[in-house]
């Protein structure tokens, strides 16, 4: 793609996003016959583009990776384990 008017990082993002509408040439190719107008249809295609060129606009969002369980969480956990385990030692039989 050309297109200058387009940041190169937006076209990368426009070339992998849309690859099965673009032609060996490099043109992106959109059509459409909606209308009955040539004039409607362009109209039509123009707000194709401007949606598929606002969507590439916003950077993806980084992936942060899990660094796994904070000491809180982990003390709450121990916790929750030891009450678990004081049930079932306090399960039994009852000497009547």
């Amino acid at each position: 793609m050309k297109a200058n008017w387009i940041p190169m990082e937006v076209r990368n993002r426009i070339c992998q996003n849309e690859a099965n509408r673009i032609n060996k040439e490099g043109y992106l190719v959109l059509n459409s016959q909606e209308h009955r107008t040539q004039v409607q249809n362009r109209k039509d295609v123009l707000d194709k583009l401007k949606d598929i060129v606002m969507k590439a606009y916003p950077r993806p969002k980084l992936r942060k990776m899990r660094k796994g369980i904070s000491k809180k969480g982990k003390a709450i956990n121990k916790e929750n384990k030891k009450r678990r385990s004081d049930v079932k030692k306090n399960r039994g039989k009852v000497d009547l």
